[in-house]
């Protein structure tokens, strides 16, 4: 699957790339790295991935273009990438930056809850953002600099315990980015004439999809344990949550497959009934939709990367 990017006025295709890494032993849902440039002008192809990007400038200046609009990045600004957003570099003599990569999932506690469906959801799944480029005198203030800098060393040192700094660190960028767009005017997450009593309600939901996405649930179910029609439930589900109630159920059990192809020796058939898809075919065509290649390709890469073995 491809996407159309500009760089430099001309189109070229953003190709897919799959970032979840086995590191050094379990799998980890964040990458961080120093990009130094030192050589002429050379360029990283436009790409897309299920990971939110954070690059921040530490000398010299590049060039990011994403969505078909590019952003000059020199020391001390900050740039947000969505998922599944698609982006390139141009890397000029000199240049250097931190690039620091997560999986939304890592903003989710392990049950869905009702202040980050507020919050969160609906901005990780509308796949684009407000203003994504903040320069160095917009971040005067902030400790932006401390918390990349620290994840960076976390990821590199690996030390006991450093998966829960680096997602500590990584709630804070992600509150400081809403809380920027919020004092602009950009609302982007639950309307505020959203009740309470049906976010309450919706809390309920997501807990019950959370403990019980591998036995069959229906929106019609869901409807009935908040009180509400079946119409007027799915339409709040969209609203709020940004997917109809069956593609967000999908996203769970996805979501649960990938643990368990990574952590389990089970088959497909296995996994796809331990997931509750109602077949390993239907599994698989799920599966391929959201991540673009086949659970045994995704278990096959994963398995590679973590010998050191180069594919």
């Amino acid at each position: 699957m491809t996407h159309s990017i500009r760089f430099d006025g001309g189109r070229i295709q953003a190709e897919y790339e799959e970032i979840r890494q086995t590191g050094r032993g379990d799998p980890v849902p964040f990458v961080s790295h120093i990009h130094s440039h030192a050589t002429p002008v050379d360029e990283i192809s436009a790409h897309y991935h299920e990971y939110i990007e954070i690059v921040y400038g530490l000398f010299g200046t590049f060039l990011v273009s994403v969505n078909g609009q590019e952003h000059t990045l020199s020391e001390g600004d900050v740039l947000f990438v969505n998922s599944k957003e698609p982006h390139a570099f141009r890397r000029l003599p000199g240049s250097g930056y931190i690039c620091l990569q997560f999986s939304p999932d890592l903003l989710f506690s392990t049950s869905r809850t009702s202040f980050e469906a507020r919050y969160i959801m609906p901005f990780i799944m509308s796949s684009t953002s407000p203003q994504r480029h903040f320069n160095k005198s917009e971040l005067d203030g902030s400790d932006m600099e401390r918390w990349v800098s620290d994840v960076n060393r976390e990821y590199i040192d690996a030390s006991y315990g450093y998966e829960l700094a680096v997602r500590a660190d990584i709630c804070r960028i992600f509150l400081w980015f809403i809380r920027k767009w919020k004092a602009q005017g950009v609302n982007i997450g639950i309307a505020t004439g959203v009740r309470n009593e049906d976010l309450n309600r919706l809390e309920n939901v997501l807990s019950y999809i959370g403990k019980n996405y591998m036995h069959p649930i229906s929106a019609e179910k869901m409807a009935l344990m908040c009180n509400m029609s079946y119409s007027y439930f799915s339409r709040f589900f969209k609203t709020t949550i940004g997917k109809t109630f069956s593609e967000y159920l999908t996203f769970v059990r996805v979501t649960q497959a990938e643990k368990l192809l990574v952590s389990t020796g089970y088959n497909v058939s296995q996994i796809a009934m331990e997931t509750g898809f109602s077949n390993a075919s239907y599994f698989i065509t799920q599966f391929k939709k959201q991540r673009h290649m086949t659970p045994k390709k995704f278990k096959q890469r994963l398995l590679i990367e973590g010998s050191g073995v180069e594919s």
